[in-house]
C-alpha cells in the first residue's frame, strides 16, 4: 500500500506516492492523500527509472514498468511526471516541485564596466 497525493500546486500535476501517511510531516500542505496499491515490477536498467501505470479499470491499482512501451502493452494508462518514495520531505528535497531558487541579490546593483581609453602609440622624440 502506498499513499497517493496529487500535488497540482505548480501547473503541472505530480503523482507524489509515498510509503508514509504526509499527514502530519515537515512542510507537508495538507492536500488530499488516498491509499492506493503499486505493485513493484521488473526492476529497469541501472540508471533509468522506471514507468508508472494505472490500470484503467480500477483508479487505486498503480503497477511500475521497465518502460513507457511496456505500459502501453499491458494496457495501462501511463502516469506522469511521478515520484515514489518514503515520505513528502523525500519529494520535496529530490523532486523539486517548485523549481529551483534563483540565488539571493546583493543590495548594490552592478556597475558596468567603462570603455578603455584609446591611447596614441607612437616614439616620442
Amino acid at each position: 500500500m502506498h499513499f497517493l497525493v496529487v500535488d497540482d500546486r505548480f501547473g503541472t500535476p505530480i503523482y507524489v506516492f509515498l510509503e508514509r501517511d504526509p499527514h502530519g510531516q515537515t512542510g507537508y500542505p495538507g492536500m488530499y492523500v488516498r491509499e492506493v496499491s503499486l505493485e513493484a515490477g521488473t526492476h529497469p536498467v541501472a540508471g533509468r527509472r522506471s514507468e508508472l501505470g494505472r490500470d484503467p479499470a480500477s483508479l487505486g491499482k498503480f503497477r511500475e514498468f521497465t518502460s513507457s512501451g511496456a505500459v502501453a502493452r499491458a494496457g495501462f494508462i501511463l502516469i506522469e511526471p511521478h515520484y515514489i518514495g518514503p515520505n513528502w520531505e523525500g519529494y520535496c528535497s529530490q523532486f523539486k516541485p517548485e523549481g529551483v531558487k534563483p540565488p539571493k541579490k546583493s543590495g548594490r546593483h552592478p556597475v558596468p564596466p567603462r570603455p578603455a581609453r584609446a591611447r596614441a602609440t607612437g616614439a616620442a622624440g
